[in-house]
């Protein structure tokens, strides 16, 4: 499969997609304790994700957060990372050692992590301490939040966020660490 670079671009759900997001929602049903919020990317596919999740778990409101979307890709947005020219694929590596750099247009990953990183806590801080709070977002997103905010990536880390795949964090009070309990839809051990 040839990865095409999405970043801020307003691409829809696939077919397959849909799948996956309706059946997150089924898998989500089974879940206790019920959610009881939901955040979302405003970009369309993470939109549509929720849009699908919530109508099956039965939450009627999403909260919409620009801050939640996937680093800003600038002048490589809707291209493949296999047409990039030689310089080109060197920049976009690069923002990865380098995390102030950034693609023209775009933002640095530092940026990403900052914005990502405040609504995180805004969320968190604004929902009461024993809520269920359900966040779609993007690949990049889940990172920063994981990684950047909480520092739980499992030590060995052999895939990427899937698609559609549920990442679970839990607390017993707000003056208790964050715990990762699943990743990419696997319980792990804590």
């Amino acid at each position: 499969m040839t990865r095409t670079i999405s970043g801020h671009s307003a691409t829809p759900l696939t077919e397959l997609g849909r799948v996956q997001a309706e059946n997150l929602g089924n898998t989500l049903l089974g879940i206790s304790p019920s959610i009881d919020c939901v955040y979302s990317s405003d970009l369309a596919r993470a939109s549509e994700t929720a849009e699908i999740i919530c109508r099956i778990i039965g939450i009627n409101k999403i909260h919409y957060d620009a801050r939640l979307r996937e680093g800003n890709a600038g002048i490589f947005t809707g291209r493949r990372v296999i047409d990039l020219t030689v310089e080109e694929k060197k920049i976009f590596d690069n923002i990865i050692i380098d995390l102030d750099s950034r693609i023209p247009q775009g933002e640095s990953a530092n940026e990403q992590y900052q914005r990502t990183r405040d609504a995180f806590l805004e969320i968190i801080e604004n929902q009461p301490e024993e809520s269920t709070v359900l966040i779609v977002g993007h690949g990049g997103t889940l990172f920063h939040i994981l990684y950047g905010v909480l520092e739980l990536i499992p030590y060995k880390m052999d895939d990427w966020f899937g698609n559609c795949q549920l990442q679970i964090i839990t607390r017993t009070s707000d003056d208790d660490p964050w715990k990762l309990t699943m990743f990419n839809n696997k319980t792990l051990k804590t």
